[in-house]
């Protein structure tokens, strides 16, 4: 390689904000500057300040005219897939469809709640609440309902004239132990065991709490991989475009518990060509 000249493939690719209002004339001018300082593509990312309605009619011109740019100067046009972030509710889209489709949160009350019970233990109420503003990551169909309403008009309209995405922070939990209305089937088809017997060892020294903690995140992970970044891996790739992003709290193993369960099984699921 000549590294006095280094192949655009090969140089960095910011995250590109819009936040105000779009123009098509300013959005190429933007693309021409950054080829202009070596630039080898750009995140077309949604931020706040934005004035143009996300992924209506005038976003997605503003989109061709960077695509075309891009195509014009050799450089990579990548898609972010959310307005905003942590990506997966849609730009409320998806986290609008009802709490089937909402994030929850595992609860225990010394006194008998109100709504959402789970079961009643010696040790109290096991109850969820509901986060209205994010989603079940952990059930592949609020994730597919995702997938129909953040990447599939991009392929519609482009195909592979963009180069993939980026997923940015999507997480299990950000306030405790996760909830979710898959999970009584799924423990039960993994560990022949009834999960809300069990529930109460994620809170108390119970008899066998350890392997209780060990199998619930051991299903919070895997649940998380294969319904997320598997699914969407999988989508992408039937395409022919390139998935990349990241998970939220990636730094210490303890703080990616309750927001991931783990950070590097995700990598599992992708297929490396030649490995």
């Amino acid at each position: 390689m000549d590294f006095k000249y280094v192949p655009k493939e090969y140089r960095p690719i910011p995250f590109w904000s819009w936040n105000d209002k779009l123009e098509t004339d300013e959005t190429a001018r933007q693309v021409n500057l950054m080829s202009d300082v070596g630039m080898g593509g750009f995140f077309m990312h949604a931020r706040g300040g934005l004035k143009t309605e996300y992924m209506g009619d005038e976003w997605f011109e503003n989109i061709n005219s960077a695509i075309k740019g891009a195509d014009e100067n050799s450089m990579d046009a990548w898609a972010y897939d959310e307005n905003g972030w942590p990506s997966g509710f849609g730009d409320s889209k998806v986290s609008g469809m009802g709490v089937n489709y909402q994030q929850k949160y595992l609860r225990l009350s010394k006194e008998r709640p109100q709504d959402n019970i789970i079961c009643e233990t010696e040790y109290g109420w096991l109850y969820y609440e509901v986060n209205p503003f994010y989603i079940d990551v952990l059930d592949k169909n609020v994730v597919k309902e995702f997938i129909n309403v953040a990447y599939q008009p991009y392929y519609d309209r482009f195909k592979n004239k963009i180069k993939g995405f980026f997923t940015d922070e999507p997480q299990v939990s950000r306030d405790g132990i996760p909830w979710s209305f898959v999970f009584e089937g799924e423990y039960k088809k993994r560990y022949n065991a009834d999960l809300k017997m069990d529930l109460i060892g994620l809170y108390e020294p119970i008899r066998g709490y350890k392997t209780i903690r060990i199998q619930f995140w051991s299903m919070v992970t895997d649940l998380f991989s294969e319904s997320y970044f598997k699914q969407i891996y999988d989508w992408c790739d039937e395409r022919n475009l390139k998935l990349t992003g990241h998970l939220t709290l990636e730094e210490t193993l303890s703080g990616q518990l309750t927001c991931n369960g783990a950070c590097m099984p995700h990598y599992e699921y992708f297929h490396i060509p030649g490995i």
